[in-house]
Protein backbone atom coordinates (compact mmCIF):
# COMPACT_ATOMS: atom_id res chain seq x y z
CA UNK A 1 0.00 0.00 0.00
CA UNK A 2 1.31 3.40 -1.05
CA UNK A 3 1.83 5.26 2.11
CA UNK A 4 0.86 8.74 0.63
CA UNK A 5 -2.13 7.88 -0.55
CA UNK A 6 -2.57 6.30 3.74
CA UNK A 7 -1.83 9.71 4.37
CA UNK A 8 -3.84 11.31 1.77
CA UNK A 9 -6.56 9.68 2.61
CA UNK A 10 -6.02 11.03 6.65
CA UNK A 11 -5.60 14.36 6.02
CA UNK A 12 -9.27 14.61 3.80
CA UNK A 13 -11.37 12.30 6.64
CA UNK A 14 -9.38 15.56 8.48
CA UNK A 15 -10.98 17.77 6.19
CA UNK A 16 -13.93 16.13 6.18
CA UNK A 17 -14.66 16.68 10.27
CA UNK A 18 -13.49 20.52 10.41
CA UNK A 19 -15.99 20.84 7.34
CA UNK A 20 -19.00 19.12 9.47
CA UNK A 21 -17.75 21.13 12.06
CA UNK A 22 -18.04 24.11 9.57
CA UNK A 23 -21.74 23.30 8.83
CA UNK A 24 -22.74 23.39 12.63
CA UNK A 25 -21.40 26.83 12.94
CA UNK A 26 -22.99 28.41 9.78
CA UNK A 27 -26.55 26.30 10.85
CA UNK A 28 -26.49 27.06 14.21
CA UNK A 29 -26.94 23.48 15.37
CA UNK A 30 -28.59 22.93 18.81
CA UNK A 31 -25.35 22.80 21.11
CA UNK A 32 -27.41 20.82 23.55
CA UNK A 33 -26.95 18.05 21.23
CA UNK A 34 -24.33 15.81 22.20
CA UNK A 35 -22.45 15.17 19.13
CA UNK A 36 -22.36 19.10 18.63
CA UNK A 37 -20.82 19.98 21.81
CA UNK A 38 -18.57 16.77 21.81
CA UNK A 39 -17.02 18.20 18.40
CA UNK A 40 -16.95 21.46 19.89
CA UNK A 41 -14.76 20.32 23.08
CA UNK A 42 -12.34 18.72 20.72
CA UNK A 43 -12.03 20.91 17.48
CA UNK A 44 -12.02 24.48 19.16
CA UNK A 45 -9.02 24.24 20.97
CA UNK A 46 -7.03 23.87 17.80
CA UNK A 47 -9.08 26.68 16.44
CA UNK A 48 -8.66 29.09 19.10
CA UNK A 49 -5.13 30.65 18.04
CA UNK A 50 -6.23 31.18 14.61
CA UNK A 51 -9.17 33.49 15.88
CA UNK A 52 -7.07 36.09 16.87
CA UNK A 53 -5.93 36.47 12.57
CA UNK A 54 -9.45 34.70 11.30
CA UNK A 55 -12.43 35.53 13.06
CA UNK A 56 -16.13 34.30 12.98
CA UNK A 57 -17.74 36.38 10.36
CA UNK A 58 -21.61 36.33 10.53
CA UNK A 59 -21.82 32.40 11.81
CA UNK A 60 -18.86 31.84 8.58
CA UNK A 61 -15.70 30.43 10.75
CA UNK A 62 -12.66 31.62 8.41
CA UNK A 63 -10.50 29.90 10.80
CA UNK A 64 -12.28 26.61 10.56
CA UNK A 65 -12.26 27.14 6.70
CA UNK A 66 -8.58 28.53 5.82
CA UNK A 67 -7.61 24.91 8.06
CA UNK A 68 -10.09 22.69 5.55
CA UNK A 69 -8.26 24.65 2.86
CA UNK A 70 -5.14 23.80 4.46
CA UNK A 71 -5.18 20.15 4.73
CA UNK A 72 -7.18 19.73 1.28
CA UNK A 73 -3.74 21.88 -0.03
CA UNK A 74 -1.77 19.48 2.02
CA UNK A 75 -3.28 16.44 1.09
CA UNK A 76 -3.18 17.36 -2.76
CA UNK A 77 0.70 18.32 -2.53
CA UNK A 78 0.96 14.97 -0.40
CA UNK A 79 -0.80 12.94 -3.06
CA UNK A 80 1.33 14.28 -5.88
CA UNK A 81 4.28 14.24 -4.39
CA UNK A 82 5.02 10.51 -5.15
CA UNK A 83 3.97 10.91 -8.58
CA UNK A 84 5.61 12.48 -11.74
CA UNK A 85 2.76 14.50 -12.66
CA UNK A 86 3.93 18.29 -12.75
CA UNK A 87 1.65 20.79 -10.81
CA UNK A 88 1.94 24.44 -10.36
CA UNK A 89 0.66 26.49 -7.76
CA UNK A 90 -2.21 28.08 -9.85
CA UNK A 91 -3.59 24.41 -10.43
CA UNK A 92 -3.08 23.75 -6.77
CA UNK A 93 -5.05 26.42 -5.76
CA UNK A 94 -8.08 25.41 -8.21
CA UNK A 95 -8.38 22.20 -6.78
CA UNK A 96 -7.91 22.98 -3.47
CA UNK A 97 -11.14 25.08 -3.93
CA UNK A 98 -13.15 22.96 -6.25
CA UNK A 99 -12.39 20.11 -3.59
CA UNK A 100 -13.57 21.74 -0.97
CA UNK A 101 -16.99 22.88 -2.81
CA UNK A 102 -17.50 19.40 -3.91
CA UNK A 103 -16.83 17.86 -0.16
CA UNK A 104 -19.21 20.19 1.06
CA UNK A 105 -21.44 19.65 -1.20
CA UNK A 106 -21.33 15.81 -1.12
CA UNK A 107 -21.80 16.21 2.62
CA UNK A 108 -25.02 18.34 2.53
CA UNK A 109 -26.45 15.74 0.05
CA UNK A 110 -25.65 12.81 2.28
CA UNK A 111 -27.17 14.72 5.80
CA UNK A 112 -30.46 15.13 3.48
CA UNK A 113 -30.33 11.72 2.32
CA UNK A 114 -29.97 11.14 5.77
CA UNK A 115 -32.44 12.99 7.04
CA UNK A 116 -35.02 11.85 4.95
CA UNK A 117 -34.59 8.13 5.54
CA UNK A 118 -34.94 9.17 8.93
CA UNK A 119 -38.24 10.87 8.86
CA UNK A 120 -39.66 8.24 6.61
CA UNK A 121 -37.91 5.19 9.23
CA UNK A 122 -38.20 7.04 12.55
CA UNK A 123 -40.59 10.02 12.20
CA UNK A 124 -41.17 10.41 15.94
CA UNK A 125 -37.48 9.99 16.48
CA UNK A 126 -35.42 11.64 19.29
CA UNK A 127 -31.81 10.39 18.27
CA UNK A 128 -29.30 12.91 18.62
CA UNK A 129 -27.63 11.92 14.76
CA UNK A 130 -30.90 11.95 12.96
CA UNK A 131 -32.13 15.62 14.34
CA UNK A 132 -28.73 16.60 13.84
CA UNK A 133 -29.06 15.86 10.68
CA UNK A 134 -32.37 17.54 10.17
CA UNK A 135 -31.10 20.72 11.90
CA UNK A 136 -28.72 21.24 8.92
CA UNK A 137 -30.69 20.06 6.09
CA UNK A 138 -33.83 21.92 7.51
CA UNK A 139 -32.16 25.50 6.68
CA UNK A 140 -31.64 24.12 2.86
CA UNK A 141 -35.36 22.71 2.72
CA UNK A 142 -37.11 25.86 4.27
CA UNK A 143 -37.35 28.29 1.16
CA UNK A 144 -38.83 25.97 -1.24
CA UNK A 145 -40.92 24.29 1.39
CA UNK A 146 -43.36 27.31 0.91
CA UNK A 147 -43.98 26.10 -2.71
CA UNK A 148 -43.42 22.76 -2.98
CA UNK A 149 -45.60 21.08 -0.06
CA UNK A 150 -48.64 19.40 -2.03
CA UNK A 151 -51.55 17.27 -0.17
CA UNK A 152 -49.08 16.68 3.08
CA UNK A 153 -46.01 15.82 1.03
CA UNK A 154 -43.06 17.70 0.80
CA UNK A 155 -41.20 17.71 -2.48
CA UNK A 156 -38.38 20.26 -1.48
CA UNK A 157 -35.72 17.71 -0.47
CA UNK A 158 -35.87 16.69 -4.54
CA UNK A 159 -35.35 20.50 -5.71
CA UNK A 160 -32.32 20.48 -2.55
CA UNK A 161 -30.77 17.06 -4.14
CA UNK A 162 -31.26 18.77 -7.75
CA UNK A 163 -29.65 21.89 -6.78
CA UNK A 164 -26.86 20.61 -5.26
CA UNK A 165 -26.24 17.71 -8.11
CA UNK A 166 -26.29 21.32 -10.74
CA UNK A 167 -23.35 22.71 -7.93
CA UNK A 168 -21.52 19.63 -8.62
CA UNK A 169 -21.67 19.17 -12.35
CA UNK A 170 -20.74 23.00 -12.66
CA UNK A 171 -18.12 22.36 -10.64
CA UNK A 172 -16.58 19.06 -12.42
CA UNK A 173 -17.00 20.95 -15.78
CA UNK A 174 -14.57 23.36 -14.01
CA UNK A 175 -12.56 21.08 -13.40
CA UNK A 176 -12.43 19.47 -16.50
CA UNK A 177 -12.21 22.79 -18.17
CA UNK A 178 -9.08 23.84 -15.95
CA UNK A 179 -7.25 20.83 -16.90
CA UNK A 180 -7.37 19.59 -13.22
CA UNK A 181 -5.94 15.78 -12.33
CA UNK A 182 -9.07 13.45 -11.50
CA UNK A 183 -8.12 13.28 -7.36
CA UNK A 184 -11.79 14.85 -6.46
Amino acid sequence: MNPNFVIFTFINLISIVLSIYFFFRIFEVNFNNIIVSRSYSFIEPFLRPFRMILPVIYRIDLSCLALIFFFKALGFYIFLSGSEIDFNLNEALAWTAISVLLMFSQILRYGLFISIIGSWAFPASTNQFLSLCNSITNVLLKPFQKFTIFGGMDFSPIIVFFLLIQIDRILYNAKFSLGLTSLI
